[in-house]
């Protein structure tokens, strides 16, 4: 069988558990051939996989069949402009994030200088963001989750070699500090205790719950603790970004107001939810 048969044929078998499995087919026999351009599966299509390399794959396919992400399997996912490392437990970094980092690059210039505070570092997608696009900058990237720690610093040492990001294992409910920046930037946990029944299997068995479920009602106590807390390591015109869930935009922009914050600039999904934001401060 070739190559492109087989990626036909196993796209079948994969529709029952995957919205796009031809994608999923493709990824996985890529990555056992080590082949960076699935174009490239069409330009050798009268190739086969050999033995051990079938064996692979169908061991690949059988971790796909049982729900766990393509990006867990082979522990990659591609996110502005780095093949991230999520091998480690932290959330795969999804598409609205990039959508945050767009909205604070539109707030500044490219490379000026700032310095950050990123609250729940999961893999690092944020803080390499944001240094690649303002290259002078220097960061502060915080988990509660070791894993997490861990998982940022393989991502941070894969693609610069510098010495601008401290990486800390940190509770931001204890967590404490006389810094002061320039952006507070954060996608922690939001979502509501009963939300996190209706994911799909796919994110419930294989990403952290930790990092998705706020423990109460309105799913935004990390924000109202970032927003009263965390405002006096914020300079005076800096900003806070948050990526948010459905329905609390409402509620953060009550806290947000209360607290000397106006928000700037924002994204709506199309179901109109507003998902992400950026807010500046414009009283001490």
């Amino acid at each position: 069988m070739t190559i492109i048969e087989t990626v036909n044929r196993t796209a079948e078998k994969l529709l029952k558990v995957s919205t796009t499995p031809k994608l999923d087919s493709e990824i996985l026999i890529s990555h056992i051939l080590k082949e960076k351009n699935r174009l490239n599966l069409y330009l050798n299509n009268k190739s086969n996989l050999n033995i051990n390399q079938k064996k692979e794959f169908d061991k690949l396919i059988s971790q796909r069949l049982n729900h766990k992400p393509i990006a867990k399997i082979i522990n990659s996912k591609s996110f502005w402009n780095f093949d991230l490392d999520v091998s480690k437990k932290v959330l795969i970094p999804r598409p609205e994030t990039e959508i945050l980092i767009d909205l604070v690059c539109k707030n500044y210039q490219k490379n000026k200088r700032i310095s950050f505070l990123d609250i729940g570092c999961g893999s690092g997608c944020i803080s390499l963001a944001l240094l690649e696009n303002f290259k002078y900058s220097n960061g502060l990237a915080i988990d509660v989750s070791k894993q997490a720690v861990e998982n940022t610093f393989i991502n941070f040492k894969r693609y610069f070699n510098k010495n601008n990001l401290k990486i800390k294992r940190q509770n931001i409910f204890k967590f404490k500090t006389n810094k002061m920046f320039d952006l507070i930037i954060s996608n922690p946990p939001y979502l509501k205790p009963y939300e996190f029944c209706s994911l799909s299997r796919s994110i419930k068995s294989f990403e952290p719950k930790e990092a998705l479920i706020s423990n109460d009602k309105k799913g935004i106590m990390f924000y109202k603790k970032i927003i009263k807390d965390f405002k006096k390591n914020l300079k005076l015109n800096g900003l806070v970004a948050f990526e948010i869930g459905n329905n609390q935009f409402g509620e953060i922009k009550k806290l947000l107001d209360l607290n000397g914050f106006c928000i700037q600039d924002y994204y709506r999904l199309i179901d109109n939810q507003v998902r992400c934001l950026i807010a500046k401060k414009i009283k001490n």
